[in-house]
């Protein structure tokens, strides 16, 4: 099991820890039913790794998104995970992804290889975070860097005080992903057992800025990260696999009918009959006409209001 795979590990003795993940079947699913160009796919392969990366060390099951905003030739990029728990079995996290372009022309830039900021344009990544259970959590960051890696690393290390190396890359078919966090060190730690955390850190991040893109999309975890650190001892968690699934359903597309009103319901339909909802993530289509709204419980016995 070598693809749609995330593994966290740990190194014994450092308050250091990371993550490896690689994407096949699941980021080409999340691109089918769109025609993005290639640039834009590379970057929704970096969202969704990045959510990944990031939720994976969550303590409870929670929804990750990572949604990039601006004025640029894209409007908006987003890829989502659904971190689960694990219970003992296999754990399996779910993904999809999203973008809008400036135009209905889906052309590519005249530089295609432009930076994350100068596609992206002025604009901001929010990093939103919603547990089963809890508070919802964002955190915004802006969309200066050349990449979305480096504006990560600086998420990190402005808002959560988290010095961090994030590697993304990604080809046609593959994105693959690497993160490296140090973790706070107890309040109690000796001047001297700081100091050696610190050269650990430099060192196991030095190591991890050395990951190439080939070996990042070709070769597995586990030998991946021997040769990266096997001067070190990591211990590698086992295999958490990940799939494309989309949540949408004609349940949750109704609700959000329902919540725009009887009024403005009744205008759509009286134009044609029905309302037809697409979804984004996974092109879905969803007809409601109003007897399957009836059904779902919206009340038409109420007149139009002038």
């Amino acid at each position: 099991m070598h693809t749609d795979v995330i593994q966290r590990f740990y190194f014994s003795g450092q308050p250091v820890r990371g993550a490896i993940v690689k994407l096949q079947n699941s980021f080409v699913e999340s691109l089918n039913g769109h025609d993005y160009p290639p640039f834009v796919n590379a970057l929704l392969g970096e969202c969704l790794v990045s959510t990944l990366l990031m939720g994976v060390h969550l303590k409870h099951q929670a929804r990750l998104s990572l949604q990039a905003r601006g004025n640029g030739v894209v409007n908006l990029l987003m890829g989502e995970a659904q971190i689960k728990s694990s219970h003992g079995e296999l754990t399996q996290h779910s993904i999809r992804a999203v973008a809008r372009l400036q135009s209905n022309e889906k052309n590519e830039p005249d530089e295609p290889l432009l930076p994350l900021n100068k596609l992206i344009g002025q604009g901001h990544l929010a990093i939103t975070i919603e547990p089963d259970q809890g508070e919802r959590y964002q955190g915004i960051v802006e969309a200066k860097k050349s990449s979305l890696s480096a504006c990560l690393e600086d998420y990190f290390q402005q808002s959560e005080q988290l010095p961090t190396v994030m590697k993304l890359v990604t080809s046609p078919t593959i994105a693959a992903g690497l993160l490296i966090q140090r973790m706070p060190s107890s309040d109690d730690r000796a001047p001297t057992n700081l100091i050696e955390e610190d050269n650990a850190w430099q060192e196991i991040s030095a190591l991890a800025a050395t990951a190439s893109r080939d070996e990042l999309l070709s070769i597995d975890n586990e030998t991946l990260l021997y040769r990266l650190f096997h001067e070190h001892n990591v211990n590698l968690s086992p295999a958490e696999k990940i799939s494309f699934d989309c949540s949408c359903s004609e349940q949750r597309t109704s609700q959000a009918l329902l919540k725009i009103g009887f009024q403005e319901v009744s205008k759509l339909l009286q134009l044609d009959n029905e309302i037809v909802m697409d979804c984004e993530f996974c092109s879905a289509r969803y007809r409601f006409t109003q007897l399957k709204l009836e059904q779902l419980g919206m009340d038409f016995t109420e007149k139009i209001q002038p």
